[in-house]
């Protein structure tokens, strides 16, 4: 952890709690952001293969554990305000939640300084990630990890409509721009409101050693899942998959699986 992220987390680690319930305390990992300038991580199409991650330690204030707004030993994530709104926007709790696949809700709701009761439930949190970030800006779910296929839901191939060979290929969720000639030649990020210049980044942004991405088995299950719906729409006249009747989807399609 830097010295500035350090500053800025435990002067407001020291500071008394906070009256106001939509309050979120500044902190350097995530200040810089907003609904017009989005962190990269979002557009990352699969996680980065991790290595086995250690045990969190507990925060430790003056020697003595921190507690959270629940009153358990709250575990020291770096990266994460002391104090989180109850009212969160789901592009930062996506961000969040992509940092590290330690965290869970309950760190969140931890953080949380309305009371109990006005602090949202933890699939409320999960609704919100979905409509207010995946689904807006038609990021992937790391909810599955690479190569966990699982049971198919219709989101995952609303995803996988949404996105193209090149996106794949190149592991990112960003818009992709094209030479003349019609070869891949940069990304372009997306924004969730206001009008502003997109910025671009290298092709390889988001590849491990600049390698060509191979889908997940996920994403390959999907996409399969995808073109035979596709298909048998058009052999019934059907404009869309979305528009067949319901049995002649997949019984996994019953389940909530995001």
């Amino acid at each position: 952890m830097s010295g500035t992220m350090s500053r800025v987390f435990h002067s407001c680690l020291h500071d008394a709690p906070p009256e106001d319930r939509f309050h979120t305390c500044p902190h350097p990992y995530h200040s810089e952001y907003s609904e017009q300038n989005l962190p990269p991580l979002l557009f990352r199409m699969e996680p980065p293969v991790e290595p086995k991650l250690p045990e969190l330690p507990y925060l430790l204030d003056k020697g003595e554990f921190v507690l959270d707004m629940e009153g358990r030993e709250m575990r020291d994530f770096p990266f994460l305000p002391r104090y989180i709104s109850c009212n969160p926007s789901g592009w930062l709790l996506e961000y969040w939640l992509r940092t590290d696949p330690r965290l869970t809700y309950k760190d969140i709701r931890g953080r949380m300084t309305a009371p109990a009761i006005m602090r949202p439930a933890e699939n409320a949190l999960n609704m919100r990630r979905e409509r207010e970030a995946r689904r807006s800006l038609r990021l992937s779910c790391w909810n599955y990890r690479r190569g966990a296929t699982g049971r198919l839901a219709k989101i995952d191939l609303e995803r996988v409509e949404n996105w193209s060979y090149d996106q794949i290929r190149f592991n990112t969720t960003m818009d992709i721009t094209y030479t003349k000639s019609g070869q891949p030649y940069q990304l372009k990020d997306k924004a969730l409101s206001g009008d502003r210049t997109a910025r671009t980044y290298p092709l390889d942004f988001f590849l491990d050693q600049g390698a060509i991405k191979t889908p997940s088995d996920r994403v390959r299950a999907a996409q399969s899942e995808f073109f035979r719906l596709s298909e048998r729409a058009k052999q019934l006249g059907i404009t869309s998959w979305r528009q067949l009747p319901d049995h002649e989807f997949p019984e996994s399609f019953r389940y909530n699986t995001r």
